[in-house]
């Protein structure tokens, strides 16, 4: 059965370019949603120019389709500068 804690894990193999650190330690993963086989999750970029943001999103889809039970990941992009704001 798929779980929000191996998604977490798979994501766990994701590391942050410019950081140095996986995306689920710098809290860059968020709202980690389960359907079946379908996986929802927001990926927060440190800024919406991020020049890296479309290769870390295919590294997590890459990361989350290993798993066997997923068929569909949707991933919503957003940055942490948009989430300040919404505060």
């Amino acid at each position: 059965m798929l779980t929000k804690e191996a998604v977490l894990d798979a994501l766990r193999m994701v590391q942050e370019p410019e950081l140095g650190d996986d995306l689920v330690s710098l809290d860059m993963i968020r709202d980690v949603e389960i359907d079946g086989d379908r996986v929802r999750f927001t990926l927060v970029l440190t800024t919406s120019f991020c020049p890296l943001g479309m290769e870390i999103q295919e590294r997590c889809e890459e990361a989350v389709r290993r798993l066997p039970e997923v068929r569909n990941v949707t991933i919503t992009v957003s940055d942490s500068e948009t989430l300040e704001g919404i505060s």
